[in-house]
């Protein structure tokens, strides 16, 4: 039997969730942005870091701006990340009010699933559930 590549990930991601929800609360942006408060906190002018991004003060100053905007890459975080000697993180955690898991997220969004449990509850309607799955609300979409 072939290995099932998604629920081997659900299941590592599913492991990890409660590590990442209790980070959730504390990894929450800066008003501002990380950029601008790790900057100011660490007593740098935007001169000092363009320098250490190879940039001009402009372009760093436009990286701030992008990261309060929400619109900043990765990759600028990164460098800019390097370039306070800091290390970026980041991560996906389901909303707790579609899903407690990713396996939930999983069945939310896979039409396999949905198929599983209509029948699960068609079953259940007949007393013959096998009960593993767990009734969800649906998504609100």
């Amino acid at each position: 039997m072939e290995p099932n590549i998604p629920q081997i990930i659900r299941t590592g991601l599913d492991q990890r969730l409660d590590q990442l929800k209790d980070a959730r609360s504390a990894a929450k942006r800066p008003a501002r942005g990380w950029l601008r408060a790790i900057r100011v906190a660490v007593g740098l002018g935007q001169n000092e870091v363009a320098q250490k991004l190879g940039v001009k003060r402009q372009s760093y100053a436009q990286l701030e701006s992008a990261e309060e905007r929400g619109a900043i890459t990765i990759h600028s975080l990164q460098r800019a990340a390097e370039a306070f000697e800091c290390e970026l993180f980041y991560f996906l955690v389901p909303r707790e009010a579609i899903a407690r898991t990713y396996t939930e997220l999983a069945q939310i969004h896979d039409p396999q699933f949905k198929h599983l449990r209509a029948s699960e509850h068609s079953m259940g309607l007949e007393g013959q559930a096998v009960g593993d799955l767990e009734s969800k609300p649906k998504s609100p979409r």
